[in-house]
């Protein structure tokens, strides 16, 4: 049985975001309260094995990279981790609605995560970061057959 690769995000990640799955912006007051963590990269290892640094492509899709890193800041509203850019803090890891792609995107569409050790989970599939390929090269939260599991390091 071959399983086929997943499609190749096309456009922007907003372009395949469910708008009607949005969270409502946080006031002024709330951003306040917010706590937000220092800015490190996060190096990307699948079985072990070093497969690069989280980055982003042109249309803000996450790939692992060998040489383009994203900084990302910890970012903790109402009791939910969540991640954003530390150079666009505008813009927050998500996960998309068609084959749950990562990228960033504003916070209308941030999605939480969990951090156990060195395995970063999206609250929005329950899965963990993985990656199809380096054929593909692009990063997922995706548990299904052939995605493998990506462990983190914070850097």
């Amino acid at each position: 049985m071959t399983i086929d690769a997943p499609e190749i995000p096309t456009g922007s990640f907003a372009d395949q975001f469910d708008q009607s799955q949005i969270e409502s912006e946080p006031d002024v007051e709330a951003v306040a309260a917010a706590t937000v963590g220092a800015a490190q990269t996060v190096e990307l290892f699948v079985n072990g094995a070093s497969i690069g640094w989280l980055g982003q492509d042109s249309s803000q899709w996450c790939i692992a990279t060998q040489n383009a890193a994203v900084s990302l800041e910890a970012y903790v509203y109402k009791q939910v981790l969540y991640y954003r850019n530390a150079a666009d803090t505008s813009r927050y890891l998500s996960v998309s609605d068609r084959n749950n792609n990562v990228g960033f995107y504003n916070w209308n569409g941030a999605r939480g995560w969990t951090l156990n050790g060195n395995v970063l989970t999206s609250l929005y599939t329950s899965a963990q970061l993985s990656f199809w390929s380096t054929d593909n090269g692009y990063v997922y939260a995706n548990s299904g057959s052939g995605y493998s599991p990506i462990t983190v390091q914070f850097h």
